[in-house]
Order: C-alpha cells, then sequence, then structure tokens
C-alpha cells in the first residue's frame, strides 16, 4: 500500500493524513456572507474565515472647517491568505451543525444640515460552538458646530475614526482595537491640524495602518489603507479608512484608500464634485467627511461589512452521502461520535 495522500480524497485508512499542505492553503470551498444568514459546516473540521465589521460614518463640521473620516469595520482573518501580522488561527466546527452569521452594516454619514459626528459601524459576528468571532464595527468620523474646542473627536472602533477640523487641536481621534484582541483588529483615526482656521480634518483607520492627518491649515487626511486578502480565490483590499474632508484652497476631494474608504469632500471648493464617498459595499471601508458649505452635504456613509468561511477540502468531499473523509472519521472517533 503507498503512502498515505492528502486528506482531500476520501479513503479506508482510519487517521489522520501525512500530506504536507496546510488545510487551510488546500483546495477548499468558500461561502461569502454579504448578508446575514447561517453556515452548515459540511463535516467535522478545522475552517478558516474573514471577518469583517461595517465601516464608520464620514462626519461634518461647521463654517471653516472639515469634518473626520470614518474608521473601518474591524478585520479578523485566519489562514495562509492574511498577511502574517494579521493572522489567527482557525477555529473548529461540527459537520451538519448550522451555525450564525451577522453582517454588520456600516455607519450612517451625519445627515445634512446637521453638523457633528457620524455614526459607527455595526459588529460581524461568526458564531461556532458556544464562542464567537466578533468584528467591532468602524469608528465614526468626527464634527460639529464652529467655536466649540470641545467638540468630541473621532470615535474609537474596529479602526478609530477621525478628528474633526473643530476640535482640539492635534488631536480628537478615535482608537482601533476596541476588542482589545491580541492581533490587532484595526488603526487608529488621523489628527487636526494644530493651527487655523480654516482647518482640514484627519482621515479614519484602515487594518492597514492609521488614518493620515490633516495638513495644516487645511488638507484633509486622508483614509488608512486596508490590507489585501485572498480567501475568496482573488485578491481583495478590505477595511480602508475614510478620508477626512479638506477646506479651503485645498484639493476638491481626498480620495479613500484601497480596501472601500471613502472619499472626503470640499465643501468650499467651486467644482461640482462635492458629495462625501460612502465605504465600498461589503469591504468594510469607513465613510469620507464633508464641511459645513453647501448645508445639503452629507458625511458619507460607511461600508457594510462581510463574513467569508473557507472549509478544507476535505470537509466538502466528507458531505457526500454514505462517505467518509479519513480527517473526517478520525475526528468523530476521538470525539467519541462515531456511529456505524
Amino acid at each position: 500500500m503507498g503512502s498515505p495522500t492528502n486528506s482531500s480524497q476520501n479513503g479506508g485508512i482510519l487517521g489522520v493524513s501525512n500530506a504536507t499542505t496546510p488545510a487551510s492553503c488546500a483546495p477548499a470551498q468558500v461561502t461569502t456572507f454579504n448578508a446575514s444568514g447561517t453556515f452548515t459546516a459540511a463535516a467535522t473540521a478545522s475552517v478558516d474565515y474573514l471577518v469583517i465589521a461595517g465601516g464608520g460614518g464620514g462626519g461634518k463640521s461647521g463654517t471653516g472647517a472639515g469634518g473626520g473620516g470614518g474608521g473601518a469595520g474591524g478585520y479578523r482573518a485566519s489562514g495562509c491568505f492574511t498577511p502574517s501580522p494579521t493572522r489567527s488561527s482557525a477555529v473548529p466546527v461540527i459537520g451538519s451543525t448550522a451555525y450564525t452569521i451577522t453582517i454588520g452594516g456600516g455607519g450612517a454619514g451625519i445627515p445634512a444640515p446637521t453638523q457633528g459626528g457620524g455614526s459607527s459601524g455595526q459588529n460581524s459576528v461568526f458564531n461556532y460552538n458556544g464562542s464567537t468571532i466578533t468584528s467591532t464595527g468602524g469608528g465614526a468620523g468626527g464634527g460639529g458646530p464652529p467655536g466649540n474646542p470641545t467638540q468630541p473627536g473621532g470615535a474609537g472602533g474596529g479602526s478609530g475614526g477621525g478628528s474633526p477640523g473643530y476640535g482640539p487641536p492635534g488631536g480628537g481621534a478615535g482608537s482601533g482595537n476596541a476588542g482589545s484582541f491580541p492581533v490587532s483588529e484595526g488603526s487608529g483615526g488621523g489628527t487636526s491640524p494644530p493651527s487655523g482656521p480654516p482647518y482640514g480634518s484627519g482621515g479614519g483607520g484602515g487594518m492597514g495602518g492609521v488614518g493620515n492627518n490633516a495638513g495644516a491649515p487645511q488638507a484633509g487626511g486622508t483614509g488608512g489603507p486596508g490590507v489585501t486578502n485572498t480567501i475568496t480565490g482573488s485578491s481583495v483590499v478590505y477595511a480602508g479608512g475614510g478620508s477626512g474632508s479638506p477646506y479651503g484652497s485645498a484639493t476638491d476631494i481626498i480620495p479613500g484608500p484601497p480596501g472601500g474608504g471613502g472619499g472626503g469632500a470640499n465643501p468650499s471648493s467651486p467644482s461640482p464634485s462635492k458629495t462625501a464617498m460612502t465605504g465600498g459595499t461589503n469591504l468594510g471601508g469607513g465613510g469620507g467627511g464633508t464641511g459645513e458649505i453647501p448645508k445639503s452635504i452629507a458625511g458619507g456613509t460607511g461600508g457594510p461589512g462581510v463574513v467569508i468561511i473557507k472549509e478544507p477540502a476535505y470537509s466538502v468531499a466528507a458531505s457526500a452521502p454514505g462517505v467518509w473523509s479519513m480527517q473526517s472519521l478520525y475526528s468523530n472517533v476521538r470525539a467519541g461520535t462515531w456511529t456505524n
């Protein structure tokens, strides 16, 4: 008899396959949830995941200042398809068991003509065997009326929202990794300039780095970058922060970074391109910030999150009626759940 083969094959040998290919890198079935639903495991196995929360909404400030960009939704992932600094361990599931998946919505940008901070994004959750993988919603971008030095800054979250132009000079940004996870789920927002007015505003944090600080005195900060993940088989960038709003003679719009971060609008620009951009759909990007004039411009809405689960090939093969993979059989015998 030859050597045991890759665990994606079915066979009559009871025991763990000697194949050297990690399950997370082997051929697999990938299930993507763009809305809340239920995941049913094909077999008892360890699965990899990508769980991204909704991005935070952008803020809006008064005359002479910009609103902060929303922070990206929290990013949590396992497997060889995410960079090692962002990588956690796969989690166990039981075959034929249904698991609840919750997709966090993006936070609303501050509505026109109100001046203030946006709304934080909502959490995304993968429930498994009495435990959860929870990613925290992105923090809201800061904003508020002029002449208020105590105006709250960007909110904390998976990634923090950017500081508003009006607020504590040189500060007021939200912090990231609100879940206090050992592998951070996001970064902090950028700060407002130390002098002005007019003031630009800080960009929201992204998974790949902090939001950029506003340039003194008018330029808004770009949102923090997202992170590339290949769990679907394609290279996709997720969880970029929303950009802060520039002001005055600065550029018309501060583009959002890769990963679905929304661009920050310049309300004082003569260009018609004044709309704060929303975060990318199912990428968890933060919404862009905006300023006060014209009053009809709202802050950008954060992008909704996503949950993607990758089952190893052997668990998919084991779903055929009456057929058991070596790994699934071995796991059931060890757990005392094998029946014949």
